[in-house]
């Protein structure tokens, strides 16, 4: 590239900058290559070429705005670019400058130049103006910090600006009081599932909005879905307790409370964190208190979580199937819980019409009998008589199918509903099918976690933790399905609440871990008879129930513990 095409380019590149000036730190001198029309008459001025004199001259005059003042002279003094430039090749400063009677924002660079050396400090100093771009990248960081601070949907502080506080007062090691209310929403979880997103924000919004009424917004926090903080430094303990007393008496006005509420204070905590953590322990009294109050809540929540753990355990048990459908017998209709390929997937819109879909593709000598069995009241004579029913036939390209059809609830001793399963399977395994123990408890599972147990739990051999599938026995509100939770905790928890007094040493001994385990070794089942208070099955009288251990030979590494009430049977 010739000399002349770097020129160019140089001329090109200086558009971008309203100053260009090539200085040389060592003699404090500079040369223009380009100024603003503005700064033409301040050059005339310097009676000198000195640049540590341009620079200051020109703060002196008024153009660097106030507040950048300071920085402006400290780091453009000559001394300080020099001793800068024997470790460093470039040096960037951004203030404001006044333009044209207005502050905007500038951007000073400084390079060394191509023959720069120690004794010879030769460098280059271009300003370019800068100010609408960084503005909005101001306003854009500014958003960011917002978002980082403060929860989107209610406006509070967010559970970011939480841990902030919580580590900033660690650190300080303030002796202050610090007192937290804890307020966790009742019944948002069952808004959600059962009304949609939009009803639960709304709801959240209008809890808000009481927040606001009765604290400070800055001393307000929501760290979770439908928990929130109210945080008080330098605080009297009866004036927290009166502030939290007064707010859950101002939502008992409403028929079903928003909330329930706890409060703890301490004179001078190490950790905010501790006080949140005793505020939660005492509203779990207060929510107590309100399913009390409101057993339906509770119910319908559990209700729901009982229906997404059956959706979980059917779509992990249906691996083997081609097809899994639920049966509506009164209302001749279906719904597919999962399907392997679009080709098996029915396209009638009623159950009887599913026949007609697959007729043509079964064998001449089996059509009459899935014609027979998929007759909806066929099917509902035969499922009131038995709760399993098994047929296989036969296809046009001679591979068998199985079908399966197993009632699943009942009104008044007559089947409403019943699970549909059909699979690909060899000729004569449908028949072996029935034999296998570990297959029989997954289909017990399928039907609806077994009508013949009241808890049934899944437990882990290596890790000794247990996911409760089934439980509708235990009253006490505990962790459900997907949940794992530690054996021996659950074991001894169960033991002390619920396990009478002579029974108690005799039914810990048997489950011990160890000793479950080493039984399970020798045989495929082992059980345990003892008698519970009348809490556990709600009876009026002390019960007898029995724990049965099974080994699953699919899974070595698991085994299921399930539980039912055996007194009638014992007479």
């Amino acid at each position: 590239m010739s000399s002349v095409d770097i020129s160019r380019a140089i001329a090109t590149l200086a558009q971008t900058y309203y100053k260009v000036l090539k200085v040389n730190l060592t003699d404090d001198t500079y040369e223009v290559a380009k100024l603003l029309h503005s700064e033409v008459e301040h050059e005339k001025t310097l009676d000198v070429k000195s640049i540590s004199l341009w620079l200051m001259t020109f703060a002196d005059q008024g153009n660097v705005y106030e507040a950048d003042e300071n920085i402006y002279r400290t780091r453009l003094t000559l001394e300080s670019l020099r001793n800068f430039f024997k470790e460093n090749d470039r040096f960037r400063l951004r203030y404001r400058r006044k333009t044209d009677g207005v502050f905007r924002w500038v951007f000073m660079e400084i390079l060394k130049a191509e023959d720069y050396t120690d004794k010879n400090q030769s460098v280059w100093l271009f300003v370019q103006d800068i100010h609408d771009s960084y503005v909005h990248e101001m306003e854009v960081q500014r958003e960011l910090e917002h978002f980082c601070k403060y929860d989107t949907l209610t406006g509070l502080n967010n559970f970011y600006s939480y841990q902030t506080l919580c580590r900033n007062y660690a650190a300080e090691h303030d002796c202050e009081s610090i007192g937290v209310i804890f307020a966790d929403l009742n019944g948002l979880k069952l808004i959600n599932d059962t009304r949609g997103h939009t009803a639960g924000n709304d709801f959240l919004r209008s809890f808000t909005s009481k927040l606001v009424e009765h604290f400070k917004h800055e001393l307000i926090y929501r760290i979770s879905g439908d928990e929130f903080l109210i945080i008080f430094r330098n605080c009297d303990k009866e004036d927290v307790v009166f502030l939290a007393e007064n707010f859950q008496a101002f939502l008992n006005q409403d028929p079903v409370p928003q909330a329930a509420i706890g409060c703890s204070w301490s004179r001078n905590p190490s950790h905010i964190e501790d006080v949140t953590r005793d505020a939660e322990t005492r509203m779990y009294v207060s929510k107590e208190a309100f399913y009390k109050k409101h057993p339906e809540y509770k119910r319908g929540i559990a209700e729901l979580a009982y229906k997404r753990e059956i959706d979980a355990i059917l779509k992990s048990l249906s691996n083997s199937y081609a097809l899994m459908a639920t049966i509506d017998l009164v209302q001749n209709s279906y719904w597919i819980l999962k399907s392997v390929k679009k080709s098996i997937a029915p396209k009638s819109k009623t159950f009887e019409g599913i026949a007609n879909d697959v007729l043509d593709f079964i064998d001449d000598e089996y059509k009459g009998i899935v014609s027979n069995f998929f007759d909806i009241q066929h099917l509902t004579s035969e499922l009131k008589k038995n709760k399993s029913l098994v047929f296989e036939y036969k296809t046009v390209n001679g591979h068998w199918h199985q079908a399966t059809f197993r009632t699943i609830d009942e009104m008044e001793g007559n089947p409403i509903k019943a699970l549909f399963i059909l699979e690909q399977v060899d000729h004569g395994r449908a028949a072996r099918l029935e034999h296998v123990r570990d297959l029989q408890f997954e289909h017990q599972i399928i039907e609806g976690l077994s009508k013949n147990y009241s808890m049934i739990c899944r437990i882990e051999l290596g890790t000794k933790k247990v996911q409760l599938y089934k439980n509708i026995s235990l009253i006490e509100n505990i962790t459900t399905a997907m949940a794992s939770l530690d054996y021996d905790a659950v074991v001894k928890w169960f033991t002390q609440k619920y396990v009478v007094s002579e029974d108690k040493n005799r039914f810990a001994t048997f489950m011990n871990f160890d000793n479950v385990r080493s039984r399970l070794e020798k045989t495929d089942q082992t059980s345990i008879l003892f008698r519970t208070i009348p809490e556990f099955h709600n009876t009026k009288t002390e019960s007898y129930s029995q724990f049965f251990f099974y080994r699953l030979k699919s899974d070595p590494d698991k085994i299921v513990l399930a539980t039912k009430n055996v007194t009638n049977s014992m007479g």
